[in-house]
């Protein structure tokens, strides 16, 4: 008996041994929102890739960008997945302070670090956090048609070759980071000739020549909004995605002739969404769903296979699910959560989100409710995203939000206490709680 559980004991412990040294493939868009994945409900969306990845794993479909402090929403969002704090704790990051990343603690539990494509964090030099680096894209491109190529071939040509030639014993981490399918949305003509322009069907939250969101700034379109020029830009923008997908393609290849695919844990998800007129924005400085979530699909042994999670979450939440999936060890404590709970079933998601841009909006999302504090302008939205995931019927003026708002609000002071937001919400406090 005592035999038998020896080697039951050791025949597991060999399992999670073999599980600590996966490798990882960690893949980043740019500017992707939800609707630009077919495996999310987006059925004139071609990308048979990041599907597959998807029927392998699981996909979070309410996965959140905690927010910005600039026009370039990539820029905390990246330095949140990076360092693992907090928005406001991020925004203070520098060279000087920046605490320990995350390719810095794998490379401490014995991964061998690598990089290729864009960077757009604060902190450290990229060059000082990975043990390798490729091309390092700025963030923002002035053209992807650079004389090597197309600056999306390049990113995934040099991912498959470091794959192709990777030779040192330890695990690696590859962290491919695409620009695409941020603007300048410069690719060949095959691809955008699988979406007709004019065949492009809008969400019900784009109205034709109505003025730009006044509440939002930095917005990217003339006044009033345009369907036609709406439907240009996703064309655009989705066309992208599907060249993206097609190089994804060539790297998931590349680990299957090396070997080693069922031995790499895959992450892809993107920095961000977009909104294309959706509440009459035509950009991401906004809390709108478009925007402020994005894919996140996990392919790992212990996930099930083609899974949705429809808790919410922050995107930024995988680099903790990273070692705790890997049962890594790290003494430096992030403010972010482990989905691993999750991914068992026997975890529960936060009790509410909280978003934030600039000083400008807040936001905060429990039980399927939504409220969108402007404090600038005084105006409030409350939509249920449940039965309105469009955002189109703005609540607040109903008499029995008020208890619903009271309630948002009290949870919002609890979130400004816990992520040290300064910003002043007192006059809201004050008429509603």
């Amino acid at each position: 008996m005592k035999k038998n559980r020896l080697l039951v004991a050791l025949y597991f412990s060999c399992i999670l041994s073999g599980f600590a040294q996966m490798n990882i493939l960690f893949i980043e868009s740019d500017d992707q929102s939800n609707q630009a994945v077919g495996a999310y409900g987006n059925n004139s969306m071609v990308t048979p890739n990041i599907d597959k990845l998807a029927h392998e794993g699981v996909s979070f479909t309410s996965a959140y960008n905690m927010g910005c402090w600039s026009p370039a929403v990539c820029i905390p969002s990246r330095t949140m997945l990076i360092y693992g704090k907090y928005l406001w704790k991020s925004q203070k990051i520098n060279k000087q302070n920046a605490p320990k990343s995350l390719p810095e603690k794998l490379h401490d539990n014995g991964y061998y670090t690598y990089i290729t494509g864009k960077w757009h964090a604060m902190g450290k030099p990229v060059k000082t956090i990975f043990d390798e680096t490729g091309s390092i894209q700025p963030g923002q491109l002035k053209t992807y048609n650079a004389p090597a190529g197309h600056i999306t071939d390049i990113t995934a040509s040099e991912a498959v070759n470091f794959i192709k030639n990777y030779k040192n014993d330890k695990p690696f981490f590859a962290y491919v980071a695409f620009n695409a399918p941020h603007v300048p949305r410069q690719t060949t003509q095959n691809y955008y000739d699988l979406y007709p322009a004019n065949s492009i069907e809008l969400p019900p939250s784009v109205v034709d020549n109505t003025p730009l969101n006044k509440n939002v700034k930095y917005q990217y379109a003339p006044d009033p909004l345009r369907s036609k020029t709406m439907q240009q830009r996703v064309q655009q923008n989705n066309a992208m995605v599907t060249h993206m997908d097609a190089r994804i393609g060539d790297i998931i290849k590349s680990l299957k002739d090396k070997g080693v695919y069922d031995n790499t844990i895959i992450v892809f998800t993107s920095d961000h969404g977009i909104n294309f007129g959706e509440n009459g924005v035509a950009g991401k400085v906004c809390l709108y769903e478009p925007s402020v979530t994005a894919p996140l699909i996990i392919k790992a042994p212990t996930v099930t296979p083609n899974s949705k999670i429809t808790a919410r979450v922050y995107l930024q939440d995988i680099a903790p699910t990273l070692l705790d999936l890997l049962e890594l060890e790290s003494n430096e404590p992030t403010d972010f959560q482990s989905l691993k709970p999750l991914l068992s079933k026997n975890g529960k998601a936060r009790a509410s989100i909280y978003l934030a841009m600039f000083d400008n909006q807040r936001g905060i999302i429990s039980e399927d409710k939504k409220l969108i504090i402007y404090p600038k302008t005084g105006n409030l939205e409350l939509y249920d995203i449940k039965n309105d995931p469009w955002e189109t019927k703005n609540l607040i003026s109903k008499k029995t939000s008020k208890s619903l708002i009271s309630k948002l609000l009290k949870e919002m002071k609890g979130w400004q206490l816990k992520t040290a937001d300064k910003t002043d919400l007192t006059a809201f406090y004050n008429q509603y709680i």
